[in-house]
């Protein structure tokens, strides 16, 4: 296993642990706030690592995508717990995970690659901030919200575009 695909799994295991500390010590301690850095950073250390050394792997391909999802959602899930954000705005970032998710399934079962998309690595550093922002401020101020919000219309916009860029995946006469 090379070092790229060693921080994303590294991502995926920091994920309960940052579960733990926020459940149990949010919002008095800075110490979820620095795992979930320590987690985005991850993010952009093991895409980084990849293309340098030329360690891009399939396994890497399918698993990155996930572990940002995972670390997202479960802060997202966390903030809804403490009526931060609205339960809808989760179940459009979750739909549209899914959605994408079953669109690489579908690609890849036909033997088509789905790369990430600008959109969609957009998506995924605005969430990351808006998480930040959220954590960092401990309320739902405007700002925050207002990246939050973004975050997810970026995530219907890139979700959107996923789709009408793969459209050929979905050949609708074969269903």
């Amino acid at each position: 296993m090379n070092t790229a695909n060693k921080i994303t799994i590294f991502r995926i295991l920091l994920v309960p642990i940052f579960i733990i500390c926020f459940e149990k010590l949010f919002p008095s301690s800075i110490i979820p706030l620095i795992i979930f850095i320590i987690g985005a950073f991850s993010d952009f250390l093991d895409g980084f690592i990849a293309r340098k050394y030329n360690q891009v792997t399939t396994f890497g391909k399918f698993l990155d995508p996930i572990a940002d999802k995972i670390l997202a959602i479960s802060a997202f899930i966390l903030f809804l717990e403490q009526g931060i954000v609205p339960a809808w705005t989760i179940i459009v970032i979750i739909f549209r995970e899914l959605l994408v998710s079953a669109l690489r399934m579908i690609a890849s079962s036909n033997n088509i690659n789905i790369a990430a998309s600008y959109f969609g690595k957009f998506k995924t550093v605005t969430q990351f901030i808006a998480i930040i922002l959220i954590m960092l401020n401990k309320t739902p101020e405007t700002v925050n919200i207002g990246v939050y919000y973004l975050s997810v219309a970026l995530t219907g916009i890139s979700g959107l575009d996923y789709i009408y860029k793969n459209k050929e995946v979905l050949d609708l006469k074969n269903i």
